[in-house]
């Protein structure tokens, strides 16, 4: 069968880059859309992640499905399945290798952080398949993702950094498969706790 490669065009900016506007914090991807000045990173030694917040999720049609008359959704079944994902990745990337502890209660040298999903823009109809007109699918990454991202105090919940934006769902041409869907959002939320993780290195001198 013949593929058809969807191009998602220029959009790779990154949503999950968690960037401190801090001299400790480098490798800048894109800056926080807000960060409280004078705060001392250094204080924090465990997260307390909150579950990934999938409450309102939007399904929003690509461009070329924009006049579909069909209903474009995701069953709760695939966002629970994401948000398993969420809670596990964060887990073995934060506390792995002598990292830092994530816990459930509130306390000073605790960070709570907060990844809400608003909106997913998906390549091809979720349940259809990676088939399009007979002909074999092959995009690149698996759509696109928007959220938003906070960094809280524990204790006072006050809000320390926020980060809102588009991020592409994976980065190689595959075919548009339940498999490689989830390969892609794995990959997707790994980016993000490593780079949270590598940023709290750089705070504590690891």
């Amino acid at each position: 069968m013949k593929s058809v490669f969807l191009n998602r065009g220029k959009l790779l900016v990154g949503l999950f880059a968690i960037v401190f506007s801090t001299a400790s914090f480098a490798d800048v991807e894109l800056e926080p859309t807000w960060v409280k000045d004078g705060v001392n990173w250094a204080q924090y030694l465990k997260f307390k992640v909150k579950p990934l917040n999938i409450d309102d999720v939007k399904v929003i049609k690509p461009p070329y499905a924009e006049d579909d008359p069909s209903d474009w959704s995701l069953d709760i079944e695939n966002l629970e399945t994401m948000q398993a994902m969420f809670r596990d990745i964060m887990s073995d990337v934060l506390e792995g290798n002598s990292g830092y502890p994530l816990v459930y209660t509130d306390g000073r040298d605790v960070l709570e952080v907060e990844v809400e999903i608003l909106s997913i823009m998906p390549w091809l109809k979720p349940g259809s398949g990676s088939e399009m007109d007979g002909h074999q699918v092959k995009t690149l990454g698996s759509g696109e993702i928007t959220a938003r991202v906070e960094l809280r105090d524990s204790r006072t919940r006050e809000l320390l950094l926020l980060l809102e934006g588009e991020k592409a769902i994976g980065e190689k041409y595959k075919e548009f498969t339940t498999e490689n869907n989830v390969n892609n959002v794995n990959f997707m939320f790994t980016k993000f706790a490593t780079r949270l993780r590598n940023s709290m290195d750089k705070v504590h001198g690891k």
